[in-house]
């Protein structure tokens, strides 16, 4: 989905399947671009509006790309493999928007390959869920990460929480995650509500053992936070949060709409 200045661009198709855009930009003055990722044709669509303003306007121009689409191939280890996020980010450079803002970068590879990027403030998007949980649960909230650089990454934005983070055991020949141990840092989580915290989530798993082990050492209540939720995180039968979710042991999942176009009682969505 594309926005420009916050109305959505209405693209069709030719039978042929190429785009047909209609978008009046004589007027328009210094413009934001937002690209909520649904598809990979989506940036054919930024490329063509993009050009369009060019050609018309010579002001400036704002691309927000909340979430960055091929953040997680922000490497490579054999000659065979495409690296597909430095590519994209040269599209994009190429483009020459006057500021890219972006949300939660899966590394800190994103930015440093997108010219004149910035991010946006993480911390008061997640300092609005604390507040809210700790408002609906009356307790103050233990942070939790799933691994020790996500601890690192987030713990840093809240010095003054209590946190604690996961140890995964993975099977590293097909990725699933077989278990996982809690380094609490000397936190006591018997009683305690506590807010997981990671960036992307796909089916979500990270997230339910994490759960499960909290449960397990004492927590009275789990809440997660994720930047973006794909759509998989639905899926019926790989989705193990949504498990969790429904059984009760994460009582709420919160994310934005970066990329989450679901509607489910389980998911609070926060609206950018």
């Amino acid at each position: 989905m594309i926005l420009f200045n916050d109305t959505q661009v209405s693209i069709e198709h030719f039978p042929d399947g190429t785009q047909r855009i209609h978008l009046d930009v004589d007027k328009a003055g210094d413009s934001n671009i937002k690209w909520l990722y649904q598809n990979d044709e989506e940036l054919a669509s930024l490329i063509y509006i993009t050009k369009h303003f060019r050609d018309k306007c010579s002001c400036k121009l704002n691309l927000w790309l909340i979430y960055v689409p091929n953040a997680r191939m922000d490497r490579t280890h054999n000659s065979y493999e495409v690296f597909t996020l430095k590519h994209f980010a040269e599209v994009i450079n190429w483009l020459n928007f006057d500021q890219v803002k972006i949300l939660d970068p899966h590394s800190n590879v994103t930015p440093a390959l997108l010219n004149r990027c910035t991010t946006m403030d993480l911390g008061k998007i997640i300092s609005g869920v604390m507040d809210k949980v700790e408002k609906d649960t009356g307790e103050e909230l233990v942070l939790y990460f799933p691994d020790a650089g996500a601890h690192k990454k987030y713990s840093e934005m809240f010095p003054e929480r209590r946190s604690c983070y996961g140890q995964k055991h993975r099977d590293w020949d097909t990725g699933k995650i077989l278990g996982l141990e809690i380094e609490t840092n000397g936190i006591d989580l018997k009683n305690k509500v506590v807010l997981i915290i990671d960036d992307i989530v796909a089916y979500g798993g990270s997230m339910h053992f994490g759960a499960e082990k909290l449960l397990e050492l004492g927590a009275k209540e789990v809440y997660a936070y994720c930047s973006h939720a794909e759509m998989s995180v639905l899926d019926e039968e790989k989705g193990t949060l949504l498990k969790s979710l429904k059984a009760g042991d994460v009582k709420k999942l919160f994310t934005t709409n970066s990329i989450y176009r679901g509607e489910s009682p389980y998911i609070e969505v926060i609206s950018l």
